[in-house]
């Protein structure tokens, strides 16, 4: 190779460091973001939960409730994916 090839190499591989560099940086910050969002989602949904616990059974009702057990389910799965992703990032 000639200098000149080997200078086009070293270009292109420090901007892919580069540029991977970014979408490191940028996913993390997505990733704390969003276990943040969860986070506060608990505390602001609550009141919502503790009223659908209380409603009395009827097919209307116990439908609120099958759906808001389901949403509750993948809420918790998320925020531990989410929680255990941020520990592993050490941020």
């Amino acid at each position: 190779m000639t200098y000149s090839e080997i200078k086009l190499a070293l270009d292109e591989i420090a901007s892919r460091i580069s540029q991977n560099r970014k979408r490191i940086a940028t996913s993390k910050t997505g990733i704390q973001q969003a276990a943040a969002d969860l986070g506060s989602m608990s505390t602001q949904y609550a009141a919502t939960v503790t009223a659908i616990n209380a409603l009395e059974s009827d097919p209307a009702n116990d439908v609120a409730k099958s759906e808001k057990d389901k949403l509750v389910a993948e809420f918790a799965a998320l925020k531990a994916e989410a929680d255990a992703l941020v520990t592993a990032l050490g941020e």
